[in-house]
């Protein structure tokens, strides 16, 4: 049953794992990363000023990508290490699909070993409906599809749990020497896998000399998947805390209220009302019914989720460390139902409610974003060597016989707009980035809107609404 599991959970998320394709930008966190894990072909591993994220994942994916490029240099593909620079820069495509791939490998990689943990802290049973739950979790399966570090986090989370169940009920120094490893590594590929060392002190604190070694242990393992951050640590700690108050903010919330609401919207949208339900339900299992297990996994939970609960941004992909926890909990839940029939009925509640999103998203995901179809309209109807200013989340042009200039940061736009109307002929806009409004306002005056297309969207990437303006 659980490779009938992996299965579906391969399909989900193979499919539509061409979203965007041949964008260089289709989602802008993916093309960062692989821009700076790209940039170690150089030789130099720092990957400063970028320690927005850590680099374990960054560098398991380099070495994913040289080996793309030692099978392309013995068939002859690459004749070089330039070769294969000039390659990603004229098509980007095989690099993303690799990070793409990456990134399903250790999606999959969770399930299975959710499947694992929740077996042995529990059963079978329970080990089988956890690993369904994550499988078919919306917002898992999504950020499934992305060269994004979010899932691998995850994975690396649960994996360190794992091995602080391990130290929990084995106490040997063996189990706190991994347990604190993996903390290292968890924390090396994002960094909010440090909160879980709260976890080994709660279940490690009655033999201190051991707990020392664990954060040893744990600071090696951040080491190997982070360097630099000792190495570099100026431009490292510079970085990391101007993250950490943009994404984090702690103390700088307006409405703490107001954020957990969002919050809670955002867990409704990612799991569905159907595990949200069962997650309430298993939590109440989980105190009525209390056990040393069922204390492990409360306190596991408790942690990540008030520890999530006080960032300021909500966004569901920093809280996927949760899902397979969530799973767990809701596998509980339905796992206290006795009568066969019932649970089929359960079960079958879940599907037909889950399964319908999913198939919308990965059907969206397949087809062509509107940025694709917004270039084919510009290609058919828009003269060459027309000067083009653009904006991020637009239709990319990288081989055309265009003049496009790209306001990443708004700079043309604030500019004296008889300067724009002179220096360009149309101008392209996405509803995934706000222009300054008195640029906006100029368009909607000045500007005449030749094209426009608009689609479903099911996240923060797809199919942003698409204008080209003529001046």
């Amino acid at each position: 049953m659980i490779w009938l599991i992996i299965l579906i959970s391969a399909i989900v998320r193979i499919w539509g794992i061409n979203f965007a394709f041949p964008l260089r930008y289709g989602h802008i966190d993916e093309s960062v990363v692989i821009f700076y894990t790209t940039r170690f072909f150089t030789g130099n591993f720092n990957p400063n000023p970028f320690f927005d994220y850590p680099t374990l994942y960054l560098y398991l994916l380099y070495f994913c990508f040289f080996i793309f490029f030692v099978i392309g240099l013995t068939f002859g593909k690459f004749n070089s290490l330039d070769s294969f620079i000039s390659f990603n820069i004229s098509n980007p495509v095989p690099f993303i699909l690799i990070g793409r791939i990456l990134t399903v490998i250790f999606s999959i990689a969770t399930i299975y070993l959710v499947y694992i943990f929740a077996k042995k802290l529990f059963d079978k049973k329970t080990g089988l409906l956890s690993a369904l739950f994550l499988s078919l979790s919306w917002q898992h399966i999504l950020n499934s599809h992305y060269a994004t570090t979010d899932i691998a986090a995850a994975f690396f989370t649960l994996l360190m749990v794992y091995f602080v169940w391990d130290m929990y009920s084995k106490k040997d120094l063996k189990s706190y020497i991994l347990s604190g490893l993996f903390c290292g590594l968890s924390i090396a590929t994002k960094y909010y896998g440090g909160i879980i060392f709260l976890a080994i002190i709660i279940f490690g604190c009655k033999n201190p000399k051991y707990l020392l070694i664990s954060f040893l242990a744990m600071i090696f393992g951040f080491f190997i998947g982070c360097p630099y951050a000792f190495i570099d640590f100026s431009h490292f700690s510079a970085r990391f805390f101007d993250r950490f108050n943009l994404i984090v903010g702690w103390g700088k919330q307006t409405n703490f209220i107001l954020t957990n609401l969002l919050y809670l919207k955002t867990f409704i949208n990612g799991l569905g009302y159907f595990l949200i339900i069962a997650v309430f339900i298993g939590l109440i299992f989980l105190i009525i019914k209390i056990n040393k297990q069922k204390t492990f996994l409360l306190i596991i939970s408790l942690i990540l989720l008030l520890f999530f609960a006080t960032w300021k941004n909500p966004a569901g992909r920093y809280s996927l460390a949760l899902y397979p926890f969530f799973a767990i909990i809701s596998a509980l839940a339905i796992n206290n139902i006795k009568n066969r029939y019932i649970v089929i009925a359960v079960l079958s509640v879940f599907f037909i409610t889950t399964l319908p999103k999913i198939v919308k998203t990965d059907v969206l995901l397949s087809q062509k974003d509107t940025r694709i179809i917004a270039r084919e309209w510009v290609l058919k109807n828009i003269p060459i060597n027309s000067r083009i200013l653009r904006g991020p989340f637009c239709p990319e042009f990288p081989n055309d016989n265009y003049i496009v200039k790209i306001d990443w940061y708004d700079e043309t736009k604030q500019k004296d707009f008889s300067d724009i109307r002179k220096n360009f002929d149309y101008v392209i806009t996405s509803s995934l980035h706000s222009d300054p409004e008195s640029f906006s306002d100029y368009l909607n005056r000045n500007g005449k809107v030749v094209y426009e297309i608009s689609k479903d969207s099911i996240g923060e990437f797809q199919n942003p609404t698409i204008k080209i303006y003529k001046l």
